[in-house]
């Protein structure tokens, strides 16, 4: 008997301690079309260690305005016709204002040689940060570009 009261035990705090990863909170912004500038380090033209650095302003969907800052880092060029991508590593943050931020990094896939990312083609990255209201935050970012040059960023953040 005291075994199936252990066994029981151990079932119920494996349980409890699973994690279910379910977002606590989800919206999203749209970001206006970005100022990109590109710094060209060492090989000239585009190489791996070159970085874009952007900024663009944001709406939420209840019309406040943020900023977003960025820099990309190019990380792998083409292989080949097989290969036509590159990807890059991102460290990016949401200004909502005040002391309100969040902190977004991972690898994204862009087409060859394109300053932006492909149209309709979502890029994941993780939140691994924030402050203010966002203290402690993560969970994921998945960005969206429009035709019109604009993206849609939608926000899931854990418990």
């Amino acid at each position: 008997m005291k075994k199936n009261t252990f066994y029981a035990a151990i079932a119920c705090l494996a349980i409890a301690l699973a994690s279910t990863a379910q977002a606590k909170q989800t919206f999203s912004i749209v970001q206006s079309k970005p100022e990109i500038q590109h710094i060209d380090i060492g090989t000239p033209g585009m190489s791996i260690g070159d970085l874009l650095a952007f900024e663009a302003p944001f709406t939420t969907k209840d019309g406040k305005k943020g900023r977003m800052y960025g820099m990309i880092t190019l990380v792998s060029l083409p292989t080949g016709a097989h290969d036509p991508f590159l990807d890059r590593i991102s460290t990016i943050v949401l200004d909502f204002g005040g002391s309100d931020s969040l902190v977004i990094n991972g690898k994204s896939v862009y087409g060859e040689y394109h300053g932006e990312m492909k149209e309709n083609a979502p890029q994941v990255r993780a939140i691994t940060g924030g402050t203010g209201k966002f203290i402690g935050a993560r969970g994921q970012i998945s960005t969206s570009r429009h035709a019109a040059g604009t993206y849609e960023h939608v926000i899931e953040l854990l418990d």
